[in-house]
């Protein structure tokens, strides 16, 4: 899992370089910026549920953004959409969509690895004390 992390937060970082050139479109290279903070973050032991939930919100966000990006991009296609510059953004947009699930499953995995469990309860079925058996 931490090396898809490692791919996702590089790849992200990647994007977020080459968009800080293209002057058409700055703000793209802020929300890949901010993609591959949270995937690279991800990969840091951060064991403090209050930060663990605040990561997985803004890595919900950041998903969410991506996809109204793509959806945004996707209502200009035309004809020969596959042909424009366009199209690159939107495959970005989707891709990187995507990925932030995977980010978001880290953030939840810990989430829910946090709770506390009674160490005597280690049987997968069993029954609450409280419920008598009849003899």
């Amino acid at each position: 899992m931490k090396g898809s992390m490692l791919a996702i937060g590089i790849t992200l970082s990647l994007l977020s370089i080459l968009h800080a050139f293209i002057p058409m479109l700055p703000v793209f290279s802020v929300l890949y910026g901010i993609g591959a903070a949270l995937a690279l973050l991800s990969l840091r032991e951060i064991t403090r549920p209050w930060a663990v939930r605040l990561l997985a919100v803004a890595s919900t966000a950041t998903m969410f953004l991506y996809f109204f990006g793509f959806f945004r991009l996707v209502h200009h296609f035309h004809d020969n959409w596959h042909r424009s510059g366009v199209a690159l953004e939107a495959i970005g947009m989707l891709t990187s969509a995507f990925a932030m699930i995977a980010v978001l499953s880290v953030y939840s995995c810990r989430l829910k690895g946090d709770s506390v469990t009674d160490s005597t309860d280690q049987v997968i079925f069993g029954v609450p004390e409280e419920v008598k058996t009849e003899p």
